[in-house]
Parts: structure tokens; sequence; C-alpha cells
């Protein structure tokens, strides 16, 4: 009898993890998916500073999450995306993955808040020489 509890738990704790990964994980990140999809653009974010000071307040810039998992955006030079592409959820640490037009894992946005107040920021470097870890943020349309 003790043999077949002992036998139990790690079947038990084996069906909790299936259950973990191939259930809610999925479901997660298709909620996650749908609360980004949208409009983005850099005119949005509060610090006007930044886009004058890196010169990108001239023109206002879009990406634009689709609902079929593509994406167009607007080429910020030191962002890493490409004009179209592919994006999921469910990345390392909750970011987004962005894909080329190759399949090739391109870049990464880490997203923040949810609704109509939700964001992503990329990594952000405006010249070679510039190493600082700075980060663009574009914040969502409503």
């Amino acid at each position: 009898m003790t043999g077949i509890v002992l036998l139990m738990i790690p079947v038990f704790c084996y069906g909790i993890i299936q259950f973990w990964y191939k259930v809610i994980i999925p479901n997660s990140n298709e909620n996650i998916s749908e609360d980004f999809v949208g409009v983005y653009s850099t005119h949005k974010i509060k610090s006007t500073k930044f886009l004058k000071r890196n010169g990108l307040y001239d023109k206002e810039r879009f990406l634009t999450l689709k609902r079929n998992g593509t994406y167009e955006f607007d080429t910020i030079p030191g962002v890493g995306l490409w004009k179209k592409g592919r994006w999921e959820s469910g990345g390392i640490d909750g970011v987004f993955n962005f894909y080329d037009e190759n399949e090739n894992l391109i870049e990464w946005g880490s997203p923040s808040g949810s609704g109509n107040n939700c964001g992503i920021s990329f990594e952000y470097n405006p010249t070679e020489t510039n190493k600082e870890n700075l980060r663009i943020l574009l914040k969502k349309l409503n």
C-alpha cells in the first residue's frame, strides 16, 4: 500500500506540470496577445525630451500588432525591428518575440500595462558608438 501511495505522488506531480505547460501557459499567452493587439506610437509617451534629444520628435512612428500574429513598423534607427514580420507572446520572462519574414528572431519587446494603458519597450541604440542600455517605449493608441 505504501508503495502505491509513493508511486502516486510523482504521477500526480507530473500531471500538474503537464497541465500547467499544455493548458494554462498557452491560454495565458493567447490572452496577453489579445490585450496587446493594436497600434502603438512614439508620441504617446510623456517624455518628449527623450524624443527630441534622439531626433524622433519630427515624425510620429507607429507599430501595428495584428490579431493574425503579424506586425508593421515605421522604422526607427536604433531599434532592430524590420518593417514587417511576425510577433508572438510567451517569450522568456514574458517578452514578445519579433521575427523577420524569414522567421529569424530579430528583436524582443518588453510589454507593460494592460488594456488601453499598455506599452512595449525595445532596446534603443541610436549610434554604433552609443552602448548605453537605452530603451524606447511605444504606447498604445486608444
